[in-house]
């Protein structure tokens, strides 16, 4: 693994960043990207602190172009990318009528076809190097659809079919694909989804990032097709498939009640912004 070049997308915070720690530390070349440079410079300078190597490229990987200027600096700075750690995600909570068509457009941008565009950027190189491996995080919700992140679940399904064909298309070349399925993670994953401050609908032991970034290091020592962590999820996503019907009956409940969670506290966040400007000495009395 060592001097391996390894690009992390999303790594500004969450799995990516704790992955880049992590990799960094195994020996890696870590070459970070999201959107926020200032956490990106942030986490390179603990990394470097450390005595590790990183590269920040600030991208919006909704964009086309951007995938390509960020591949093309890749090469031209390090050479090939030999690990490419698909991260960058998110999703929205709200039923699919209730979800703008914008946010289902950036969604699968982001989520799925970032993946796929990246994925063919890179291949060319590792293929001249005879070896190389892809990481796509996706979710147990990319086995079990649960609203209120249906659009989401859409996303992560097409990453785990993604990877499938992918790792019989390039077994031939030398090129490892593992797909890792995480249940809920401890990030800021529910408050992008919800647009709140606290994560509405945050599980009480959800995972460490720290511990997925374990995952890949895990993957990347002994390719494996798939993780999904923790294993206790694995029987839920067997249950899906073999008793449908009764999966059915209870994501329908537990998303009725994740919605009017949800609901509930944008609400009482709407309230309290209220009376915080309210009681706020310097507003403007008409």
């Amino acid at each position: 693994m060592k001097m391996q070049t390894v690009l992390i997308t999303g790594a500004s915070s969450g799995i990516g960043a704790a992955t880049a720690r992590w990799l960094a530390r195994q020996g890696m070349r870590v070459v970070l990207t999201a959107r926020r440079q200032d956490r990106l410079e942030a986490l390179a300078r603990e990394i470097r602190a450390q005595g590790g190597s990183a590269l920040t490229i600030p991208a919006d990987l909704a964009d086309p172009s951007a995938r390509r200027r960020l591949v093309h600096q890749i090469e031209e700075t390090w050479g090939p990318v030999e690990v490419l750690v698909n991260n960058a995600g998110f999703g929205y909570y709200a039923t699919l009528e209730e979800t703008p068509w914008e946010v289902v457009e950036r969604m699968f941008a982001v989520n799925i076809l970032a993946m796929i565009h990246l994925v063919q950027l890179v291949v060319p190189g590792m293929r001249r190097l005879g070896r190389g491996h892809i990481i796509n995080i996706a979710s147990v919700a990319g086995y079990i659809s649960t609203p209120p992140l249906t659009v989401y679940s859409a996303t992560k399904f097409a990453v785990v079919g993604l990877s499938e064909g992918l790792r019989r298309e390039l077994k031939p070349h030398g090129i490892h694909v593992t797909v890792i399925s995480p249940g809920p993670v401890r990030t800021e994953f529910g408050r992008v989804a919800s647009g709140l401050a606290v994560d509405p609908g945050e599980v009480p032991g959800g995972l460490h990032p720290e511990a997925v970034a374990r995952a890949i290091a895990r993957a990347l020592r002994r390719p494996v097709r798939e993780i999904v962590i923790p294993a206790r999820y694995r029987p839920a996503i067997w249950i899906n498939r073999a008793l449908p019907r009764l999966v059915d009956w209870g994501a329908a409940r537990q998303g009725q009640a994740w919605l009017r969670h949800i609901e509930e506290a944008r609400r009482r966040h709407k309230r309290e912004a209220k009376e915080t400007a309210l009681n706020d000495p310097n507003r403007l009395i008409p």
